[in-house]
């Protein structure tokens, strides 16, 4: 979200205009994204990234089974404000009127619909004959065109209380800008914005907007830029705090919308502050699995790592020592841990982490030096066409072997099995396991390289501390390791990743979880409690032995989640690509795509080999309906390779690959054709 100038500016909004048709909901996307794109076109900020938005969502059209409209915020404190539920879930007027200290998230013009008759809202009398709809003074909320957009409708009464508080995570050394709009319906009025310590609620520092006098024309924005501390924090959530500062009950009401805080990628004209570091710590479990994210491997269930989808890297030391020469790492505030790649090895090594020896034993890789680390499969170096671990080199992209000490202290082991090739997980055996390791998420991490002295002794390599970053490809405002779409193309980043995730283990993600504004998927991944999930907060389908599991790791790859050009979610791959020239054209297909024709593509005689082409990305085709029993009753004589039914006894499409009533073959595995 872009939003205007340094400080306080003013914008005259057109009134709505209203369409009948059923266009209207494509008009209301189209107008917000057009008013959007000109406000971020006229701004002379630069923005990075945008921490959250809250624009209070679409009023339904109001009824008595919707409350009339009117929702609740869970950002508003419920002690300082009650809801303000409408006459068809209350008899006291003064929640339907959303009087002194009562709220609603509602849509300004549907305000009056939920009022018990006979009584005043906001200083204007009851009309005397309905529809009671805009006999209020009320305005649209802050961007033209939206239909129905919800504000969140404020009373106040009691001075210095807040009426909007939400937390937000920050990075340190950053400039930041907090905005919100406001439309005063009845004055007098001020409120203060700041940012405060999350769990005392002290200030750290604010700006008010000064007295409001007199009734708005038109939407006016209040910004605040602060910069967060240069020094290490320990805790980097703070809190931003909307209050009221006037005594009310005599006025004092408006609109707030389009709350936003923007992490800027370059210094403000003006600095309001810089804050001091929160105290105390906020403990957030973003997914929903138990597991604070603090110590979670997977903060939003996709069952990618957090490492994998974004991480800043805080050391990152080539090393090579020979005849037991020891290298030391330091690594401060990487709270995401260390990997520690080995390129070259002859043949054994251990790490000390923070004064604790990573492994009891040497990590011993010769098995005629009493090896005591072999692949999880039971293979060994040296062994079974395994060459030995000096016999190989590997690379940046493909390292010999890999450690990984993860942020909440466990570790995993990778080697190779050949020259620059693809890594296997390892174990340790024969008595050798490692140690726990006490890993530091906010100070300096000490890693020591170290190797026993037998015959020749080398190791070359790479060692790099990681760290939490801000990684958005896509521009929703959301870090890659807790946005459920990354790349924002429709298709879900536990879809996208390396493993075999099939739809139905899907399940709907935390509340704290997105896909992020402009993705089309659901708001679901892998994962939603402690039960789904190992000792890493990493959901056991895609961990070894689980049921999208290919690689027998801890979690998956990223895969195509975070390229926008590759959605696994769909297969566009032709069925028949060769031999060129000697395949009949597809003469006749359906397409929701709007490709068909005489385009560059000629869609869809581009498609060789077939009857017939069907292609979508949001429409489905159904297929006859049968259950095993009915299926059964298909008199044999009727049965034709290639026949195929959705059985819903086994929940699965079935096609006859035989013509025979024993040849119905289950198709449920998700894939793709490679010819």
């Amino acid at each position: 979200m872009c939003i205007g100038r340094d400080r306080i500016i003013f914008q005259i909004l057109n009134k709505k205009t209203h369409f009948s048709s059923m266009k209207e909901k494509t008009f209301e996307l189209t107008a917000r994204s057009i008013a959007l794109f000109l406000f971020c076109l006229l701004s002379k900020n630069h923005y990075a990234q945008t921490v959250f938005f809250d624009d209070f969502g679409v009023s339904p059209a109001p009824s008595a089974g919707n409350d009339y409209g009117r929702k609740k915020s869970d950002y508003v404190p419920i002690g300082n404000f009650a809801f303000g539920t409408s006459k068809a879930n209350t008899t006291n007027f003064e929640a339907s009127n959303i009087d002194n200290s009562y709220y609603a998230v509602i849509a300004p013009e549907f305000i009056y619909s939920g009022v018990i008759p006979g009584y005043y809202f906001w200083t204007l009398p009851d009309p005397s004959t309905t529809p009671f709809e805009g006999a209020n003074r009320y305005a649209e909320d802050h961007i033209s065109g939206d239909i129905h957009g919800a504000v969140l409708a404020i009373n106040a009464q009691t001075p210095n209380t807040a009426f909007y508080e939400r937390n937000f995570s920050f990075i340190q050394d950053s400039y930041y800008e907090v905005s919100f709009w406001m439309y005063v319906v009845n004055p007098t009025t001020q409120v203060k914005l700041a940012i405060k310590d999350p769990v005392s609620g002290v200030e750290l520092g604010g700006i008010s907007t000064g007295s409001i006098g007199s009734q708005s024309t038109n939407w006016q924005e209040f910004k605040l830029h602060f910069k967060t501390p240069s020094l290490s924090c320990q805790n980097t959530v703070a809190k931003l705090s909307l209050q009221n500062i006037f005594q009310g009950g005599a006025g004092n009401d408006y609109y707030i919308d389009d709350i936003s805080v923007t992490k800027l990628s370059a210094q403000p004209g003006i600095t309001d502050f810089t804050f001091t570091c929160p105290v105390n710590e906020v403990i957030v479990d973003t997914d929903g699995d138990g597991i604070t994210n603090d110590m979670d491997l997977d903060s939003d269930n996709d069952g990618i790592l957090d490492l994998d989808e974004c991480a800043d890297i805080v050391v990152d030391t080539d090393f090579s020592s020979t005849n037991g020469n020891t290298v030391t790492f330091s690594a401060p505030a990487a709270d995401l841990g260390f990997v520690f790649d080995v390129y070259t090895l002859d043949n054994s090594f251990n790490l000390t982490i923070n004064g604790v020896d990573l492994a009891v034993n040497e990590i011993e890789f010769q098995p005629d030096q009493t090896d005591n680390v072999r692949f999880k499969d039971g293979s060994r170096y040296g062994n079974g066409g395994v060459p030995q671990i000096y016999q190989m080199t590997g690379n940046a992209t493909n390292p010999l072997v890999r450690i990984i000490i993860h942020k909440n202290g466990s570790v995993e082991m990778y080697g190779s099995k050949s020259s620059n090739g693809n890594s296997y997980p390892l174990e340790l055996y024969q008595g050798n396991h490692f140690n726990t390791v006490n890993w530091s998420h906010t100070g300096s991490n000490t890693v020591v390289l170290k190797q026993h002295v037998v015959n020749t002794t080398y190791i070359t390599g790479n060692g790099k501390g990681v760290k939490h970053g801000f990684c958005d490809p896509d521009g929703d405002g959301i870090s890659n390791e807790l946005d459920l779409d990354s790349d924002n193309d429709g298709c879900l980043d536990t879809m996208e990743g390396n493993e075999n995730v099939a739809t139905s283990m899907l399940v709907n993600a935390a509340m704290g979880l997105s896909v992020g504004a402009g993705s089309s998927a659901a708001n679901q991944n892998l994962c939603a409690t402690a039960s789904c999930v190992n000792a890493g907060g990493v959901p056991n389908q895609v961990n070894a032995g689980g049921l999208a599991d290919t690689s027998g790791t801890q979690g998956q790859g990223i895969g195509d989640s975070q390229n926008a050009l590759i959605s696994a979610c769909y297969c566009y791959k032709p069925v028949v690509t060769t031999p060129a020239g000697s395949v009949l054209n597809t003469p006749q297909g359906i397409t929701s795509l709007g490709r068909a024709g005489s385009q560059a593509d000629n869609w869809p005689t581009v498609r060789k080999g077939a009857w017939t082409a069907l292609e979508s990305k949001t429409k489905g085709f159904v297929l006859n309906r049968l259950t095993t029993a009915q299926r059964d009753l298909i008199p044999a004589a009727n049965l034709v390779e290639g026949m195929m039914i959705y059985n819903t006894t086994l929940d699965c499409i079935q096609v006859n690959t035989t013509g025979t009533p024993a040849g119905w073959a289950c198709f449920n595995t998700q894939t793709c054709p490679t010819n």
